[in-house]
Formats: C-alpha cells, sequence, structure tokens
C-alpha cells in the first residue's frame, strides 16, 4: 500500500500530463457515467491513511543515505534474508512477500531492508553516542572483573515445547537433584573433569572436563551465570546449583587474572552498555530516528502530515 501511495503522489504531482478530467476540472483516476474519483481525492485519502509512515520511509532513506554507504555487510545482509525467503516460501515468495510487506516486487523488497539495515546501523551508533564518563565508570566499577577461566557442569531441563506443566515440573526437579548429586560428588573429593564427562549436557565440552576456556566479562554467557562466576574464588566450585535459561550449571574458577585499566577495556563496555539502552530502554530506537530528523533540521510543511508525525510521536 505504501509503494501504491508514492505512485499516486507521483502522479498527482504530475497532473495535468493526462488528458483526462472529471466535470469539475479535476484530475480523474476513475470515472463514471456521471462523476468520478480525482487524484487529488484518491491522494488525500491514502495521505491520511499512510501518509505518516510512507513519509517516514522516504524522510530515513534520504538522510540514513547520507551518513551510510553501502557496505558489503550490508549486501549480505540483503542477500542473507532474500535468500532465506526464496528457500521458505519457494514459488509463493514474490506473493508473501507482496502480501506482508506491501512491496511491488523483489527489488523493492531490497530496498526495504536496505533502509532497516541503516536504521539498524545508526541506532547502534546513536546508543554507543549516548553512553556517559559516568555510567562508564558506574559499569567498570560494579561488573567488570579479571578474564576468568572456568569449567562448567550443565544439567539441561529435558522439555520440549509440546511438555506438560506437570511433565515441566518434574523435570525441573530431577535436573536440580541431579545438580545437587554432582556437587555431593565434588564435595566427597571426585573429579570435577571426570564428572564432566559423565553428568554434563554440554556436548561442546564436556570431554575436555568441561573447560570453557577464558571467559571475559562482557562474553555472551546468561547474567546469572557470570554473577555466580565473579563470585567464586579462585580454584573452587558453585556449592549450590545455577540456574539459568539452558538448566542448572556447577561452575569451577580455574584462575582469574587481575583486574584490566578502564582504557583498555572502554570501548567494550561501551559496547555493553548501549546494547543494554537498545534492549531495555523503553522507545529507545523511536528516540534514536527522532535525533536523526532533529539532526538535519526537516520540518514537515504539509499541516496534516505535520500534526499526524506529532501526534504519532507525542511532540507539541
Amino acid at each position: 500500500m505504501k509503494k501504491l501511495f508514492l505512485i499516486v503522489l507521483s502522479a498527482f504531482l504530475l497532473v495535468g500530463c493526462s488528458t483526462s478530467h472529471l466535470e469539475n476540472g479535476k484530475e480523474s483516476v476513475v470515472k463514471f457515467d456521471e462523476g468520478g474519483i480525482s487524484a487529488e481525492d484518491l491522494y488525500n485519502k491514502l495521505k491520511s491513511q499512510y501518509g505518516v509512515s510512507t513519509l517516514l520511509d522516504l524522510i530515513d532513506e534520504e538522510l540514513l543515505s547520507r551518513e551510510y554507504k553501502s557496505t558489503d555487510d550490508e549486501n549480505t545482509y540483503v542477500r542473507n534474508v532474500v535468500s532465506s525467503y526464496k528457500k521458505q516460501w519457494g514459488d509463493q515468495y514474490l506473493t508473501n512477500i507482496q502480501n506482508y510487506y506491501g512491496v511491488k516486487d523483489e527489488d523493492s523488497f531490497k530496498d526495504m531492508l536496505r533502509l532497516s539495515y541503516k536504521r539498524n546501523e545508526w541506532l547502534k551508533d546513536y546508543a554507543k553516542e549516548s553512553v556517559t564518563d559516568k555510567e562508564i565508570e558506574e559499569y567498570y566499577d560494579s561488573e567488570v572483573v579479571g578474564d576468568m577461566e572456568l569449567k562448567h557442569i550443565l544439567i539441561k531441563v529435558d522439555t520440549s515445547s509440546t511438555s506438560s506443566d506437570s511433565e515441566k515440573t518434574e523435570a525441573e526437579k530431577k535436573a536440580l537433584e541431579t545438580a545437587k548429586e554432582v556437587i555431593k560428588k565434588l564435595n566427597d573429593g571426585e573429579s570435577f573433569d571426570d564428572l564432566a564427562k559423565e553428568y554434563s549436557d554440554d556436548s561442546a565440552n564436556k570431554d575436555n572436563g568441561g573447560s570453557l576456556g577464558t571467559v571475559k566479562f562482557n562474553d555472551n554467557y546468561d547474567a546469572s551465570f557470570m554473577e555466580a562466576a565473579k563470585e567464586l574464588k579462585t580454584n573452587t566450585y558453585s556449592d549450590e546449583p545455577v540456574k539459568s535459561q539452558y538448566g542448572y550449571h556447577i561452575i569451577f574458577k580455574v584462575s582469574q587474572q587481575e583486574k584490566k585499566d578502564l582504557d583498555s577495556v572502554k570501548d567494550d563496555i561501551i559496547s555493553v552498555i548501549s546494547e543494554e539502552k537498545i534492549n531495555n530502554e523503553t522507545n529507545f530506537s523511536t528516540k534514536a530516528l527522532l535525533n536523526l530528523r532533529e539532526k538535519y533540521g526537516i520540518k514537515i510543511t504539509d499541516s496534516e502530515l505535520k500534526d499526524s508525525y506529532n501526534e504519532r510521536f507525542g511532540l507539541n
């Protein structure tokens, strides 16, 4: 529908190129035996229903093309998405992208993907720029630790999407009991490496004694796992199972290095905080794109579209 709006907009701007008019002199798109529908009527109807959304796409396409040139990463992203949908939908690919995304053809779909990619690039850059020195220092003091060498034993909760509530409860109880059993065996002096090979459900490292290698403060581990690992002393293991989205862990801290100075980890901290802003702050993406438009001083001169824009974003 957005593409239709753009087509009608273009046609409306070219009033006079066609010789078809209604009795009142207006450019026509449909004629009846008596009367008809003018290009102006159609344009105003589409503008009121789809105008702001389409206008935002046009604005952001223009501004983001000034901020970012197309890159190999962008081209790869577009190519991968298109390939994925073609594989998923087969012969229905074109019909489905037209129905789901309101595009005319594959080129229009690719343009939409490129806009989405560039908006996301702006979002990430804006988030990084919004990180303050105070936030960096507070994060460094409270969250940053020296690199840790860790091992773990993972006991998964054996459920599926079709499991009933009672089955899920029973599986949770069984996993927790197994994790506690492993800790008891560790307390009795059994080898962590041997128990990892016997019990761990993490196939990537169970045969290597559960070794996770070096784990940094900003590695992508479950938050509860990382907090528990930070609290452990060197050469000790968790005395209670650590619950994460993957199941129950018994964590062993082999060693830990000294905490690095702030300057050497500052960029990593900014990346972590900016990602948290994107994921957790309400309407952060909206705020970022409003900032983009403010940067270029946009002024919407059509009063109806201006009112709709201000209403959408709660602007005065």
